[in-house]
């Protein structure tokens, strides 16, 4: 279960809630629109905090250096930057800000933020319906019950087959990625502790 804070509930932040809510994830989101608040509070198990994202007393009741990932997608890029940053500075694990022209991408990439351009992400995942339909489809939660997820090795695992792994957990390791390389994975490859597996399974 991954402690994931969403700054902003807009149409891109709201979305991003109810797909990460069916991961049974802990969601804190943040809007200074009370009724919005009033709204998600009413309909989701997220815990929903309204208030200005870039408000320090705010940010500091988050905790935000117990967050695995913090999603900045309100719609004032100014905010989406301040609230990123200070993530960031606090420890949060996974920093994601949405911002609008690439200069300012290169700037928060450099702080070691990821940022997506809402355009381009738009116009890429509108291709990826054409130039790859079924993979879409298959990895599209409102289409399909199969996911498809990434998981570490830990010391449970380590020193066992893919194989003996898949049985015990009934999902599929199709993938494992470790020194920056990613190899197919087989039956017999043997788990390494901190190795990553890429994992396809049936929604739950």
């Amino acid at each position: 279960m991954a402690k994931i804070v969403i700054f902003g509930a807009g149409r891109t932040g709201s979305a991003l809630l109810r797909i990460l809510e069916k991961g049974n994830n802990k969601i804190t989101i943040v809007d200074e629109n009370k009724e919005i608040c009033d709204e998600l509070a009413g309909e989701s198990n997220a815990l929903v905090v309204h208030g200005d994202a870039t408000d320090p007393a705010v940010l500091d009741e988050l905790k935000l250096k117990d967050a695995d990932y913090v999603f900045a997608v309100t719609g004032n890029e100014e905010t989406n930057f301040l609230a990123s940053i200070y993530s960031k500075q606090e420890g949060a694990g996974k920093v994601v800000s949405k911002v609008s022209e690439a200069k300012h991408s290169f700037l928060l990439e450099r702080l070691d933020i990821e940022t997506v351009i809402a355009e381009y992400t738009l116009a890429k995942e509108l291709a990826n319906r054409v130039t790859s339909p079924i993979i879409y489809k298959m990895l599209n939660p409102l289409e399909s019950d199969v996911e498809m997820f990434e998981k570490t090795v830990d010391r449970g695992m380590d020193g066992k087959k893919v194989g003996r792994i898949n049985k015990e957990h009934k999902y599929e390791i199709i993938a494992l990625f470790q020194e920056g390389k990613f190899i197919v994975a087989k039956p017999e490859n043997v788990l390494k502790e901190g190795m990553k597996m890429v994992i396809i399974r049936k929604s739950k």
